[in-house]
C-alpha cells in the first residue's frame, strides 16, 4: 500500500471531487485518478462513485476511510514526536548519573534552563548504579551519563569536578566526636561498601589494602542512601561521596586525612550514538563552563583544603551544614 494513496483518498473523500482535490494536493487530476484507481485494484473493492459532477464514498469506502485516517493520525503524531525530540530549542534529553550526584544534576539542569533560556528542553533523568550506567551508553540507549569515565574507544568525555569521599558513621559511633579520621582508625570495623562491581568498591579496597587495615565488611550496595540508611541503623560505618545535601539523619561524614583516590567525575557520551541536538546543545554548555561540578562545591560551601601540617593536604574542608 502506497501511503501517498492515502493522503489522496482521504483528500477525495473529504471534498467530494477529483478536480478540488487535484488542487488541494498540487497534482494533476489524472495522476489523482490513477492513482485511486491502482488502490481499488490492489484493495479489491471500488471506494468511490460518481454522483453528478461530485463523488461519494461507496460502503467499501466508507468502511475503509476511519483506518486510512487513523494510520495517518497515527504517523503524524509519530512525526511531531520526532521533531519535538530532536528540536534543540524543545527536545528531550536522556540522562543518567550516580545517586551521589542527583543534587547537581537537578542545580544544572536549572542552571541550563536559566543561562541559555532554552524552557522547552526537557529532561529525562535517572540515578543509577555503576553497571546500569556503564551498559547504558555503550547500548546507546541514553544520550549522556555522570559518572566515573568510563574505559571505552567509543566513549567522549569531559571532566567536571571531583565528588570528595568522607566517612560515613551513625551519631552515636566513636568517630562522630573526631574532626578527621584516618583510614587506619577503620581497622576492624564493620564496613559497609560499594558493590563489587563499581569503582568506588575498589578504590576503597585498595587504600586500605595499602596500608594494611583489614575492616570487617558486612554489607554491599550500589545505591548511596541505602548505605546511609543501614549506618544510620547501626549496622556499622562506611565511606562515601560526600552526601550533596546534607548528612542524611543519625548519621554524620567526617573527613578522612589521607589523599587517596577521590571520584572524578565526567560527562560522557557515546561517540558512535547519534545524539538529539537538545543533547548535543546541552554537551557543548558543560563543555563550555568546565569543571561545572566544582563550581557547584565551592558555591556549597566546600573547598580544597590547604593545612599547616597537610592532614587534608589533596582532601576537602567543608560546612557539615552545606547542602543542609
Amino acid at each position: 500500500m502506497n501511503l501517498q494513496w492515502l493522503y489522496y483518498f482521504t483528500t477525495i473523500a473529504e471534498l467530494e471531487h477529483y478536480t478540488k482535490a487535484a488542487d488541494k494536493l498540487r497534482v494533476s487530476q489524472s495522476n489523482l485518478s490513477h492513482a485511486m484507481k491502482d488502490m481499488e485494484h490492489e484493495l479489491g473493492a471500488e471506494l468511490f462513485e460518481r454522483q453528478g459532477r461530485n463523488i461519494k464514498l461507496t460502503k467499501y469506502g466508507q468502511i475503509f476511510l476511519p483506518y486510512a485516517k487513523k494510520t495517518l493520525n497515527t504517523l503524524e503524531t509519530g512525526i511531531n514526536t520526532l521533531q519535538d525530540y530532536i528540536n534543540p530549542n524543545s527536545g528531550t534529553i536522556s540522562m543518567s548519573g550516580f545517586y551521589s550526584v542527583e543534587a547537581f544534576a537537578s542545580d544544572m539542569i536549572v542552571q541550563y534552563h536559566s543561562e541559555t533560556n532554552r524552557l522547552g528542553v526537557q529532561f529525562n533523568y535517572s540515578s543509577q548504579g555503576w553497571d546500569e550506567l556503564s551498559k547504558e551508553i555503550l547500548d546507546g540507549s541514553i544520550d549522556l551519563i555522570i559518572c566515573t569515565k568510563i574505559d571505552a574507544p567509543q566513549i567522549g568525555s569531559t571532566y567536571i569536578g571531583t565528588h570528595p569521599l568522607v566517612a560515613a558513621v551513625p551519631e552515636s559511633h566513636p568517630f562522630a566526636r573526631k574532626s578527621c579520621v584516618s583510614l587506619k582508625d577503620f581497622a576492624g570495623e564493620k564496613f559497609i561498601n560499594f558493590n563489587r562491581n563499581g569503582e568506588l568498591n575498589g578504590i576503597i579496597s585498595r587504600a586500605f589494602a595499602q596500608r594494611g587495615v583489614k575492616v570487617n565488611s558486612v554489607i554491599e550496595t550500589h545505591n548511596d542512601m541505602i548505605i546511609f540508611g543501614l549506618v544510620a541503623a547501626g549496622y556499622g560505618v562506611s565511606i562515601v561521596p560526600y552526601p550533596l545535601s546534607g548528612a542524611p539523619e543519625g548519621t554524620k561524614v567526617i573527613p578522612i586525612a589521607e589523599n587517596f583516590n577521590e571520584r572524578k567525575l565526567y560527562l560522557q557520551w557515546n561517540t558512535n550514538r547519534y545524539i538529539p541536538p537538545a543533547a548535543e546543545y546541552f554537551k557543548k554548555y558543560i563543555i563550555r563552563c568546565g569543571d561545572v561540578f566544582n563550581q557547584y562545591l565551592e558555591k556549597r560551601g566546600l573547598r580544597p583544603a590547604r593545612t599547616s601540617q597537610g592532614i587534608m593536604n589533596g582532601g576537602f574542608s567543608y560546612d557539615e551544614k552545606a547542602g543542609s
